[in-house]
């Protein structure tokens, strides 16, 4: 399905290639005329200039690869990376619901309603609690081991049992099971993606935990995100279209057809660029294979590009080129000077039109190559300028839905019924308290402790660092905290050191535990900052680049940094209008870094779903990317 055809691809470039041709033809029959006319009296002239056309077609010879190379390579990794981010995107959320499902069928409101039947209303409205906090679902349904629907959130579902194969599987499997396929859970939609766990208690199934994802909003949402008008993505399993960002025109059989394993595919006026997920944590999900596609057919116009940028990035071959079309452009200017000279010495005025065309196709030269060179000039800046950019982009993105994640999971622990038991009790059972938490922090291992403290403060119980119990818990978060009775609000700390992160910097997350509107106390998750910012900043950086990535705060205080000498909290000094820059777009700027020139694209946190968007957070980060030039 690949084609050869260059002007399918690159019709500038084509266009390029016949005024070269043409200008070569026009130079030839020059010379031949003149040494018709003039040989005896000028062949020294007519002998450079043929050494002149040969270096002329040389240039053309390498210029013209050149320039589809960079092409090429601007399209394949523009495309390929969105194809990479939106399916890897994709994957790190889905990992996340794999944690969801498997803690939330060990929740004992659960158990205890399918043993007795009883406080459906109670559940269904702590379950609506659930959703209020994990937006990404729209429906939790639990059956019993017989697939009958026990309860579900969504009273207009008035279905009474389900004979989707997902209950079976999840009661033989001692995991979560992943299913996106047709069910009569949601007999109206084509595909619904469920997450699935069995729900044990004395080592017996007793029924099955379904959480429902909102796939095509999230779709939505990444999709959005990431491309402009022109560029379409799908998400394919080989079989089937999965998911897409548009009706498109293009068949699916002919899609399906693709070869992915190719490093691009031009098909039917279309690029086609496809992206596999390097996973995340070890989760793959179902394995589907992202195409990004776009027309280039337009790709005519030329725009201009930053000369300083351009003069530090062009590598030695391509400098080499560029030079001796300058050297092309001067020797054709000497042919004519030197013409002159000779024609006025000699009296050989049939020179005289000769050197006329010669002012002409030396001008026609010099106009395509100063053309053909500002494109490649600025395809390779392009390419550049796009890496830095989406990559700040992206780092900022994945630590918007990762802390989204964390912001949402103490509110929810907060609501775990064995809090809420034994914080209203006189004497709490530490024992009890530490095994939960210990087994909560199993399952989410992006934390390094969590703990609970009571409402003067004080620490009783804690999953990993037990070290930490009996400190006091100091801090605004905490005594917001312990002054709040909404169950959907939470509270961070700043980005600072603490004892709780063996004085390392970090944020806690905290969440109220009340009962019965009375406030009982807290609990706090350490995220793993270290670790889990340096991949987020690893895995967005361009792996063909030279360079480094931070997360700032507005004032220059590092965040995170793949810096070999910078750590977190050291300040880099940098232009104030970096540290005010907030629109939703990405950007980039030249800057002049310990002595050494970069070009850093720059992006600033906008949120993901609720948070930081409507649950009255702040807290404005700033993602860097510094690439050498």
């Amino acid at each position: 399905m690949a084609s050869s055809n260059i002007s399918d691809l690159f019709p500038f470039i084509q266009k390029n290639i016949h005024l070269f041709d043409a200008q070569n033809r026009f130079l030839k029959k020059i010379i031949l005329t003149g040494k018709i006319s003039a040989l005896d009296k000028a062949a020294n002239l007519f002998e450079f200039t043929e050494r002149t056309i040969e270096t002329f077609t040389n240039l053309k010879e390498e210029l013209i690869p050149l320039l589809i190379h960079e092409s090429l390579k601007k399209h394949t990794e523009e495309l390929g990376s969105k194809a990479q981010i939106s399916i890897d995107i994709l994957i790190r959320n889905l990992f996340e619901r794999t944690a969801d499902v498997g803690f939330l069928a060990t929740d004992e409101s659960i158990i205890s309603y399918l043993n007795n039947q009883k406080n459906a209303d109670q559940l269904r409205k702590r379950l609506i609690e659930y959703t209020m906090k994990y937006s990404v679902y729209n429906e939790i349904i639990i059956t019993d081991a017989e697939g009958n629907i026990r309860l579900n959130i969504n009273k207009d579902n008035g279905l009474s049992s389900t004979n989707d194969p997902i209950i079976k599987t999840a009661l033989q499997t001692d995991g979560y099971v992943e299913q996106y396929a047709h069910t009569d859970l949601f007999a109206a939609q084509p595909k619904t993606l469920l997450f699935a766990q069995r729900i044990i208690e004395n080592q017996q199934a007793i029924g099955v935990l379904i959480l429902c994802f909102r796939f095509d909003d999230e779709m939505e949402r990444i999709f959005s995100s990431l491309l402009a008008s022109d560029e379409h993505i799908l998400f394919t399993d080989s079989k089937e279209i999965i998911t897409s960002s548009m009706n498109f025109t293009i068949s699916a059989n002919e899609i399906l057809r693709i070869n992915t394993d190719s490093d691009y595919v031009y098909h039917n006026k279309n690029f086609f660029v496809s992206a596999k997920t390097k996973g995340y944590e070890g989760y793959y999900g179902a394995r589907w294979i992202s195409i990004a596609f776009k027309n280039i057919k337009k790709e005519s116009s030329v725009s201009t590009t930053n000369t300083t940028l351009v003069k530090c990035t062009l590598d030695d071959k391509i400098q080499a080129i560029l030079n001796k079309s300058d050297d092309v452009v001067e020797d054709l200017n000497d042919v004519i000077i030197n013409g002159e000279l000779i024609a006025t010495k000699e009296r050989v005025y049939v020179l005289t039109p000769i050197l006329d065309n010669l002012r002409i196709v030396s001008s026609s030269i010099l106009e395509t190559i100063k053309e053909t060179v500002a494109h490649l000039e600025n395809t390779i800046v392009d390419g550049l300028t796009y890496d830095v950019q989406s990559s700040a982009k992206l780092a900022i993105d994945i630590m918007d839905r990762n802390l989204y994640e964390r912001a949402n999971d103490c509110r929810w622990w907060a609501m775990t019924p064995t809090f809420e038991e034994e914080l209203s009790r006189d004497l709490p059972d530490i024992k009890r308290l530490c095994t939960v938490l210990l087994y909560i922090n199993n399952l989410y291992t992006v934390y390094t402790n969590l703990f609970i403290y009571t409402s003067d403060l004080t620490i009783i119980a804690a999953s990993n660092d037990q070290t930490v119990i009996g400190k006091n818990v100091t801090g605004e978060y905490a005594f917001k905290t312990l002054n709040n009775q909404n169950t959907q609000s939470y509270f961070v700390s700043n980005f600072e050191s603490t004892p709780f992160y063996g004085n390392q910097s970090t944020y806690i997350y905290s969440a109220t535990i009340c009962m019965n509107g009375k406030i009982l106390g807290g609990i706090g998750i350490v995220f793993d900052a270290y670790p889990q910012f340096q991949a987020m900043l690893n895995d967005s950086f361009p792996s063909s680049k030279k360079g480094f990535s931070f997360f700032i705060d507005r004032k220059g205080f590092v965040i995170s940094t793949t810096h070999p000498t910078i750590k977190p909290l050291d300040h880099i000094d940098l232009d104030d209008d970096i540290y005010r820059y907030n629109s939703e777009q990405a950007t980039h700027r030249l800057i002049t870094f310990n002595g050494i020139k970069y070009l850093v694209g720059i992006a600033v946190s906008r949120g993901y779903r609720e948070y930081k968007i409507q649950d009255n957070y702040k807290n404005d980060v700033l993602s860097l990317t510094f690439i050498e030039y």
